[in-house]
């Protein structure tokens, strides 16, 4: 949620600085129903509307899954904008420790009961992932690709991250702060200046 803030507060200040939102109407973002779908499967997988729909544990991970494919086809099909290079890469980092360790974030053990409730700990204590977490151990994979970094104590939200939400993070404040601020697009208006004698 913390990253989310921080491109909100880039669009603030571009906007506030000479940018204007009327650019967003001119960038062709191919199939921007993928992400949609991606965010609601894991808000629903990763919140209690979990058990209001009776998801099970199996189900959960491979909508999970699901809609981690989808943020991968999104981004290859919008390759081409700019920022976007970095928000992929930030997702391959976050791929790579979440497919490299069956399917789960990997967090440090020191950090799960922020990230985590009670049940969760629960199943965790027991050997067993919670939601999309997974303890960090000897044979994790990818260890400093993995949630294994915590926010000071003042920051509410988002209190444990990774190398790859930080990258993300950069490249959707680039992806905002260009296109905003652009002046290249046909419809953008252009003040000229007549210089008299």
């Amino acid at each position: 949620m913390i990253f989310v803030l921080i491109v909100f507060i880039t669009i603030i200040l571009a906007l506030m600085t000479g940018g204007t939102l009327q650019n967003l109407k001119q960038i062709n973002i191919r199939h921007s129903w993928l992400p949609v779908v991606a965010v609601t499967i894991k808000l629903v997988t990763h919140t209690p509307l979990r058990y209001t729909f009776g998801i099970s544990d199996n189900l959960a991970f491979y909508l999970y899954i699901i809609s981690l494919v989808l943020i991968a086809l999104f981004l290859l099909l919008n390759f081409r904008l700019r920022g976007f290079g970095l928000v992929a890469t930030g997702f391959i980092c976050n791929a790579l420790a979440i497919g490299f360790n069956g399917g789960y974030m990997p967090v440090k053990r020191e950090y799960l009961h922020i990230v985590a409730t009670a049940e969760d700990l629960e199943k965790i204590n027991q050997g067993l992932p919670a939601f999309n977490y997974v303890l960090t151990g000897p044979d994790t994979k990818f260890y400093y690709l993995c949630d294994i970094f915590r926010m000071p104590d003042w920051v509410l939200v988002t209190r444990v991250f990774s190398i790859g939400d930080i990258i993300l993070t950069v490249g959707g404040c680039i992806f905002v702060w260009h296109y905003l601020k652009s002046t290249h697009f046909p419809n953008h208006k252009i003040t000229r200046y007549t210089i008299t004698r």
